[in-house]
């Protein structure tokens, strides 16, 4: 009963309500840990809290939520794409228990390797990036709903873009940010989510680098859609209104309100 009303505030852009249920269902476990009270599910608890934290932009319960989902499930993989999310790259470096799984081990692997990019090693990144495609190619078996071919072929897209924007190559990392963007988008209804950020917020970043600010802005609200009230998104679409001199006050208070439970800076409309 805690935490069943997030499912209707992460639909509608609720992102610090569901917060708020998933911390009281996640404290609700703790109790049962200790012969106080019951609980279900603590480990979908943890991932809708990291999932809503991270839209909400408040990354230090969602990086905390993602270490307790590592506790009581022994998978590394979300604490490293939370960290991703927030821009932690030394961080992700120290997490070395890489997932037996194929799918949350491949996610591990795109998170190492986005890493060592920003960290200014693309040797390493590149190793990796062909670890995540030959998974998303060989990969048996999936995640919840979803199979390696649904899934892998999204952070592959993230790393190989970024690695071709940090190139030079931005016409060629546009591509293949929005290849996997609407991959993202296809993806059967699932809740939280499996992955806690979107490509159409790598994908609106490179368009505004470009200065396709049109094209910026509609990236951005097509995954408002998906993601209602989300700060990534509302920030994206002021920064392209501010360069086409279209700003205007209300654009401005509704990120203002969206990122007021915010611990995150964003320096760009990625993180």
């Amino acid at each position: 009963m805690n935490h069943m009303p997030s499912h209707t505030w992460n639909e509608i852009g609720r992102w610090g309500d569901s917060v708020r249920a998933n911390l009281a269902a996640w404290h609700s476990d703790q109790k049962a840990a200790v012969g106080e009270g019951f609980a279900i599910y603590p480990e979908h608890n943890l991932h809708m809290l990291l999932y809503a934290a991270s839209y909400d932009g408040q990354g230090a319960i969602s990086m905390r939520a993602a270490r307790d989902y590592t506790k009581i499930t022994r998978d590394t993989s979300y604490e490293v794409l939370t960290m991703i999310r927030f821009g932690r790259f030394d961080e992700v470096l120290e997490v070395g228990d890489r997932p037996r799984q194929e799918v949350q081990g491949a996610f591990w692997d795109f998170a190492q390797g986005y890493a060592h990019l920003k960290l200014g090693d693309p040797d390493f990144a590149s190793l990796y990036l062909a670890r995540v495609q030959k998974a998303a190619e060989t990969a048996k078996t999936g995640f919840r709903f979803h199979t390696a071919q649904d899934l892998l072929p999204i952070v592959a897209g993230i790393l190989e873009g970024e690695m071709q924007q940090m190139a030079g190559e931005l016409d060629d990392a546009i591509a293949t940010f929005e290849r996997a963007a609407l991959r993202q988008e296809a993806l059967t209804y699932d809740e939280p989510e499996p992955l806690p950020f979107s490509a159409f917020h790598w994908l609106g970043a490179a368009l505004l680098e470009a200065g396709r600010y049109d094209e910026a802005e509609q990236a951005y609200r097509r995954e408002l859609k998906d993601h209602p009230k989300n700060g990534w998104s509302l920030f994206g679409i002021r920064q392209a209104l501010t360069a086409k001199g279209e700003a205007t006050d209300e654009i401005t208070r509704e990120f203002d309100e969206t990122w007021a439970r915010s611990d995150t800076w964003i320096r760009g409309s990625k993180f």
